[in-house]
């Protein structure tokens, strides 16, 4: 097995390494920033089979048996690199004590007395009621979220989904609705743009459309580069102004060969791309613990048990474009709601160089099992401490840059969305940075970036 396979593993859970030496699928780039049909058919007289062309950024995937197809097709005059598409998994983590609902005949009622709310101290942190008493909650904007696909019929969903739009880029699973298996897309859109219609939870910006782009099996937590470079693109195209990534490797990439080179700069064509159609992504950082500006290695183990220490960065919170989100998370609120819903979450990557802002993701770290009871809601007092939102079977809480990551989504499509539905990315980062709340040290810092963002003072530019 490589190092690059045993080093890759989505950052929501336990790692179960995936060889890409098995691999049939190859990731081809050409120089230029197009794939025409020409082009296309080289490629397949080098011996592959082309299933999927993203002419705008120069990239195709093709499929081969043929062992000596990977040298042949980089002697094609255009192209740049032929490397494997990776395959990785994970195990999506689940939301703990979830809270059911009937979702044959949910609550219908209208009004912001949604009984979930109060619970969701990650907006009150980001003052997202100042930005909805200004008059703003996202109408007019899309948000395309790249995860592990949806509970289509949530009632804090459906009304937002636009399913004509939505897609999966999963081939075991064609369907971006789910009813079983993770919940975790269900969880970050919920964040997002969870409607504001009387029951559950509100999402940050809740009028707000959603695109549910399916990028990582529901069943398993598995995906590869190929429908994530291909779900960026999609989202672009079908007008997408904020598309979050609450998804990333653990530990990161292992830099210094090739072929993971041209998987980063593959994925940053896609969102430069998505740029150029006004388009911002949002990631999460990653749930390592790791300096990002220093603590480049970790130690890696193959199958066999051999180890070694890797040269790694973190994917996507490194790749040029996007904005990085760390976690934030208060200890014990639900016995002082008064305590600082600010400090850094145990698990979060942090570091100058690698950190946009800073955001609401829970975390786990009060001690003890002793059980609270707040809005009526009785949970052990740790469970508060995380981040409630929308899952399969009803609402429940979950904890990481996952959840840091979507609060930022949904302040992006507040602005965006103040702003008339289309605004350029660098202009939503602008504002994003001029109304955090400048956290830790003046100015940038490792854990905050630019600050904690501020959904009221957004509304202010």
């Amino acid at each position: 097995m490589s190092r690059l396979s045993c080093a890759i593993a989505m950052a929501l859970g336990s790692v179960v390494c995936v060889s890409s030496a098995q691999a049939a699928t190859y990731v081809v780039q050409a120089k230029n920033l197009s794939f025409d049909t020409q082009f296309a058919r080289k490629i397949e007289a080098a011996g592959g089979t082309i299933t999927r062309t993203l002419p705008k950024i120069g990239v195709a995937f093709v499929e081969s048996s043929d062992t000596a197809f990977r040298s042949r097709a980089a002697k094609v005059q255009g192209v740049r690199s032929v490397v494997p598409d990776v395959a990785f998994q994970a195990e999506l983590p689940e939301a703990v004590d979830e809270i059911s609902e009937d979702f044959v005949n949910p609550p219908g009622a209208a009004g912001e007395n949604d009984f979930l709310f109060n619970l969701q101290w990650g907006h009150a942190a980001i003052d997202a009621a100042g930005a909805w008493n200004a008059g703003y909650r996202g109408a007019g904007v899309r948000v395309a979220v790249l995860d592990s696909g949806i509970r289509c019929n949530h009632p804090d969903l459906a009304s937002n989904l636009l399913a004509a739009d939505s897609i999966s880029f999963v081939p075991t699973e064609p369907s971006y609705c789910n009813t079983s298996g993770s919940s975790h897309g269900t969880h970050t859109s919920g964040t997002i743009l969870g409607a504001d219609n009387g029951t559950g939870i509100i999402g940050v910006a809740p009028e707000a459309k959603l695109i549910a782009v399916k990028v990582l099996s529901a069943a398993t937590g598995g995906g590869s580069f190929e429908g994530i470079i291909a779900g960026i693109v999609h989202a672009a195209d079908h007008g997408a102004d904020v598309i979050n990534m609450s998804l990333g490797v653990r530990g990161g990439l292992e830099v210094g060969g090739k072929d993971t080179a041209e998987l980063i700069n593959a994925t940053k064509r896609a969102v430069a791309y998505a740029r150029k159609q006004n388009a911002i992504t949002i990631v999460s950082a990653g749930n390592d613990g790791r300096d990002l500006d220093h603590d480049s290695g970790v130690s890696v183990c193959d199958t066999d048990g051999t180890c070694f220490r890797a040269n790694l960065r973190a994917f996507p919170a490194q790749v040029p474009g996007v904005v990085s989100v760390s976690a934030l998370a208060p200890e014990g609120w639900a016995l002082n709601s008064s305590v600082s819903l600010d400090p850094l979450a145990s698990y979060s990557n942090y570091g100058q160089s690698a950190i946009g802002f800073g955001a609401p993701g829970g975390d786990a770290r009060l001690p003890g099992t002793a059980n609270c009871v707040v809005s009526g809601i009785g949970a052990p007092c740790w469970v508060f401490d995380m981040v409630l939102s929308s899952t399969l079977t009803g609402w429940g809480w979950s904890a990481g840059t996952s959840m840091a990551a979507p609060h930022v989504s949904g302040v992006a499509a507040l602005i965006v969305g103040k702003h008339g539905g289309e605004l350029a990315p660098s202009e939503v980062e602008r504002i994003l940075r001029a109304s955090a709340d400048d956290l830790g040290k003046p100015g940038n810092d490792d854990a905050y970036g630019a600050g904690r963002v501020n959904a009221a003072k957004a509304m202010q530019y």
